[in-house]
């Protein structure tokens, strides 16, 4: 496909890059796969795929690739990508292409931040979170994952973008309504909230960055 500019588009609706993997937020030291298989015992071998659908390097346990072969009903938990949750960009400069995560300032008189998480430039999940400087804690608002990209991990990588924002701080998160959600909550390692804070929101200059380019 070619845009007005003579440019490329990647739609990747054809398979062209890959198909859609897990994705989880990238650590220095990787201790164990999806399932569980420790990768710090070299065991085993484990690959580092390069996945073109997001762009971002991975993991692949061969454990789990022989596992899957033998049952094509597995869900494909081998190959994952890592995302770097401490790299979000601001709106209109991240790449149009792979998986990049957009952080928006708390618009002025609020304290609720968003970070968005887009595939190839389309929005496929994003998070809202409400800092509070003087408390030293923050709420977790918001998370959503657009359907048809749930269960890989998009979830979980918002919520970790959102922590690295203020990792010092208490972070606490309601308890949602619906049993997807419910679910979902009850993998997130945060207290439920507790009282709301009183404190005004600072003034755009005086905002420490915790949910804002």
């Amino acid at each position: 496909m070619i845009d007005h500019t003579g440019g490329a588009v990647r739609s990747g609706m054809r398979g062209e890059f890959g198909s859609l993997i897990p994705v989880r937020p990238s650590t220095g030291n990787l201790v164990a796969c999806l399932r569980g298989h420790r990768l710090d015992l070299d065991l085993y071998d484990k690959l580092k795929p390069y996945s073109h659908r997001y762009r971002l390097h991975g993991t692949l346990c061969e454990v789990c690739r022989a596992q899957e072969g033998c049952d094509p009903g597995a869900r494909r938990l081998a190959e994952w990508a890592h995302l770097d949750v401490t790299v979000q960009h601001e709106p209109g400069a991240a790449s149009g292409d792979g998986l990049v995560l957009v952080a928006h300032a708390p618009v002025a008189g609020t304290r609720a931040g968003r970070i968005e998480l887009h595939l190839d430039g389309t929005e496929v999940g994003a998070v809202t979170a409400s800092p509070c400087m003087s408390c030293r804690a923050a709420t977790l608002d918001y998370v959503h994952v657009a359907a048809d990209y749930r269960r890989l991990g998009f979830g979980r990588t918002l919520v970790a973008a959102a922590v690295a924002r203020a990792p010092s701080y208490r972070w606490t998160a309601p308890l949602p309504d619906g049993p997807v959600a419910k679910s979902f909550r009850a993998r997130i390692a945060m207290r439920r909230t507790g009282p709301p804070c009183h404190h005004p929101p600072r003034v755009r200059s005086e905002v420490e960055p915790v949910m804002g380019p």
